[in-house]
């Protein structure tokens, strides 16, 4: 945590690897808490859920009439987040077309909703996150070489919470106190989770 207080004062993008279940969008969560934009929106959205043919208008929004059922103007995740954070978690699932535009809107670049006529431009500080080895994906063609390095001015790697047991409990007070407030964890209690063996425990 005192890692994602630091750079949480940047607005550099983050890329945030580790094993499923390591923490990772605890650790992002704590990066938009720290930052300078804690006031403004944390949108979070897990790449790997959106249907292929959705990606782009779920990004970058779209205009009514735009396709089959698109009803009213709707903004996209990159206009939600604006002035605050825009977690991507999963990033390695995106195809190569979306990682395109996605390149160009973090290099600044305004763009147009699905449909539209008329450009946006937002600012968003953009967290990434995935369980991949992105670095391989490069290699095999998966991801883009310069996506890759764009999202990888902070590169924060979470070991698993087995690998870093002193965590245990300040973690599990967050989560106590998130929802009990007033209560605490007895000394046989800190003990149990302290000697469980962890092989994940939150996303």
């Amino acid at each position: 945590m005192a890692t994602a207080e630091r750079i949480a004062k940047t607005n550099a993008s983050v890329l945030i690897t580790g094993e499923t279940g390591s923490g990772k969008e605890i650790i992002a969560r704590a990066i938009h808490h720290f930052s300078l934009r804690c006031n403004k929106p944390l949108i979070d959205v897990n790449c790997g859920a959106l249907p292929e043919h959705l990606v782009e208008s779920e990004l970058f929004g779209y205009e009514k009439g735009a396709f089959s059922g698109a009803d009213a103007q709707k903004a996209g995740f990159f206009e939600l987040a604006h002035e605050g954070t825009l977690f991507l978690d999963e990033i390695g699932e995106l195809e190569p077309r979306t990682q395109v535009k996605l390149l160009r809107v973090l290099d600044g670049t305004p763009y147009y909703r699905v449909g539209g006529i008329k450009k946006v431009t937002t600012d968003a500080r953009i967290i990434a996150a995935t369980s991949r080895n992105l670095e391989d994906q490069v290699e095999k063609g998966a991801f883009r070489n310069d996506l890759f390095h764009r999202l990888n001015q902070i590169h924060l790697r979470v070991p698993p919470l087995r690998e870093r047991r002193e965590d245990i409990i300040p973690l599990a007070n967050f989560f106590l106190h998130a929802t009990y407030p007033h209560l605490t964890f007895c000394q046989e209690a800190k003990a149990t989770l302290e000697n469980y063996h962890w092989v994940s425990y939150a996303t």
